[in-house]
């Protein structure tokens, strides 16, 4: 009888990791958890809830599993990798950074370390830098670290101007007082004005008021802007004709929100 709790935990354990490989995310966490009532201790229970929490996009839950297991085993690498994931997409960079330059130290060829602590650097417009790091990262996991697909910054506006002259006649209509800009990054303010932060590799972003929230009574204002960030869409894009056609996509979602339109309805357009 004494042995059962602990071949219960490695049972659990094992069965989270194969939730995890099925993409069954909400089932990984929820053994890795009751793993965790069994033994309290465990690393490789806190690893696996803080994996599935990760992919959950649950950035702020994972982090403190994840210094847990760093306090016990400080060079770790995949809990130093996944923390300088965790952190930037949580908005604090100089800490994923941290994280990162951590795991890379132990390995310096570790894929998931390089991409991450290349989107870092290239957060500091160091691109030439980046480059070598996005380089490494596909260089030892080609399939899950694809190299991002560059064009030039005259051409990219090209295609947003394309983009906006396809439009439909009665979208065009409402563009007058739309700003639409190109930038190669969201920026910290604009991330860190919510709460949560938004996700840093965000496609676009729209900033204003919606059309239809506004009134008779609105005082004049500047006017609403959209950003089309040019190097998280090249990051994400196979090659050039898929970049083409998710800068069209991604402006159209922005331009569906400053038309009011929630994400159900930009869905049914073809435009989430």
């Amino acid at each position: 009888m004494s042995h059962r709790p602990r071949r219960s935990h490695d049972d659990l354990v094992r069965r989270a990791q194969d939730a995890l490989e099925r993409d069954d995310f909400d089932e990984a966490e929820a053994l890795g958890r009751r793993a965790l009532m069994l033994d309290p201790d465990s690393l490789d229970a806190r690893q696996v809830v803080s994996s599935s929490l990760i992919e959950q996009g649950r950035y702020q839950e994972a982090v403190p599993l994840l210094e847990e297991i760093l306090a016990q085993e400080a060079e770790d690498l995949v809990a130093l990798a996944d923390l300088g994931l965790a952190l930037f997409h949580m908005c604090d960079f100089p800490a994923a950074e941290a994280a990162l330059s951590r795991a890379l130290e132990i390995d310096n060829t570790d894929p998931q370390a390089c991409y991450w602590m290349a989107l870092c650097i290239e957060r500091r417009n160091d691109y030439e830098h980046a480059e070598r790091y996005f380089l490494r990262a596909h260089q030892h996991d080609p399939e899950d670290y694809p190299r991002p697909v560059r064009i030039a910054t005259d051409e990219f506006h090209q295609v947003v101007e394309q983009a906006i002259a396809d439009l439909p006649d009665d979208f065009r209509r409402e563009l007058r007082n739309l700003d639409v800009r190109v930038e190669d990054m969201p920026s910290d303010e604009d991330l860190t004005e919510f709460d949560p932060p938004l996700d840093p590799c965000l496609y676009g972003l729209y900033v204003g008021v919606p059309i239809p929230e506004r009134t008779a009574s609105d005082l004049p204002r500047l006017p609403d802007r959209i950003c089309i960030y040019k190097r998280n869409l090249e990051r994400m894009c196979p090659d050039h004709e898929t970049l083409r056609h998710e800068i069209t996509v991604t402006l159209r979602h922005e331009i569906g929100h400053y038309l009011g339109m929630d994400e159900d309805d930009l869905a049914e357009s073809g435009y989430a």
